[in-house]
């Protein structure tokens, strides 16, 4: 976990039902890290849990004033969103990461889809904001549960008018019907970020999309199929250290076991943090971070979920 910068919470406001906005500052007062639209931070809280949110105010600056993030309400939470909507002040310290972007714009795209479910709005409204401003034809899809539960719902219908699309699931009486409204590709990409039932319906409705026009970020991993489990040979190449990794564990729990330490945040195949070059070996990846031609060219893998398909797989670690 790299949250090294250390920044004061400046702003606390509600932006919709169960969803706070958090306005952080540099401690000293200078300028921040930029990023472009779909970066985002990790925020360390005192509670000792470390969280990703994505930057509702990234367009592109060299240098940020402050970092705009939206926090949802979880009842489900493991510790991160109940203490930021319950404990936090204004005042506060807490330390963050630069911006890391998994989620970029591709320039090419110059007519795109943007669509979001609940607090997964948060990045879609920093890319609306790069549309405009950089003249890309657009069009938003913003969903939730109800209409006071969407948060910058009035930003998103100033800023693309016509553009935007509501569906809200106690008016509708359920989910959008996403296989109907895409059965035809009519732009250059789609960039998609909420639940993991929506995004599993954006995958179902896709398959005929062009490669790599279908971009999204997740809250959660998926659930996938474990299949049987093997264990395989691992060399990290510069510690000069050789291990198995067992069925049960993953390369990152054999590289801890072994006295390697390595970045690490969600362990979960979302964040990008335990990102490892591989030298060697057939890679069985198991994230949600890297594309479909980054994952053929059998270069990088995230060592928190993948796995090894062959018997042995060297990283330069």
């Amino acid at each position: 976990m790299s949250a090294d910068i250390d920044v004061v919470v400046s702003g606390l406001r509600a932006v919709a039902r169960d969803v706070l906005a958090l306005e952080l500052r540099h401690k000293s007062g200078q300028p921040l890290p930029g990023a472009k639209a779909g970066a985002h931070i990790d925020l360390a809280l005192p509670n000792g849990l470390v969280r990703q949110y994505s930057l509702v105010n990234a367009t592109g600056q060299a240098g940020m004033d402050s970092y705009v993030v939206g926090v949802g309400w979880d009842a489900n939470s493991r510790g991160g969103s109940v203490w930021i909507h319950e404990k936090l002040k204004v005042g506060q310290a807490l330390r963050v990461s630069a911006p890391r972007n998994l989620f970029e714009m591709a320039p090419e795209h110059r007519r795109v889809l943007l669509l979001a479910g609940g607090i997964g709005v948060t990045p879609i409204y920093a890319m609306a904001q790069t549309c405009a401003q950089q003249g890309i034809a657009l069009e938003v899809w913003v969903s939730a549960r109800s209409a006071s539960r969407l948060a910058y719902l009035d930003e998103l219908k100033s800023l693309v008018g016509k553009h935007l699309v509501t569906h809200f699931d106690d008016e509708q009486g359920g989910p959008m019907n996403l296989a109907e409204r895409l059965a035809q590709q009519r732009w250059d990409a789609v960039y998609a970020c909420g639940p993991a039932p929506m995004l599993d319906a954006l995958t179902a409705a896709t398959p005929h999309w062009a490669p790599s026009s279908v971009r999204m970020e997740r809250f959660k991993a998926a659930e996938l199929p474990m299949g049987e489990r093997q264990a395989f040979e691992l060399v990290l190449q510069r510690a000069g250290v050789t291990t198995t990794v067992n069925a049960h564990e993953s390369v990152l729990d054999a590289m801890e076991r072994s006295g390697v330490d390595f970045p690490w945040s969600c362990r979960e195949g979302i964040c990008g943090t335990c990102e490892a070059t591989v030298l060697e070996g057939e890679v069985e990846h198991r994230d949600f971070v890297l594309s479909h031609e980054e994952r053929a060219e059998q270069r990088r893998m995230m060592v928190c979920v993948s796995r090894c398909g062959g018997g042995r797989l060297v990283l330069d670690i």
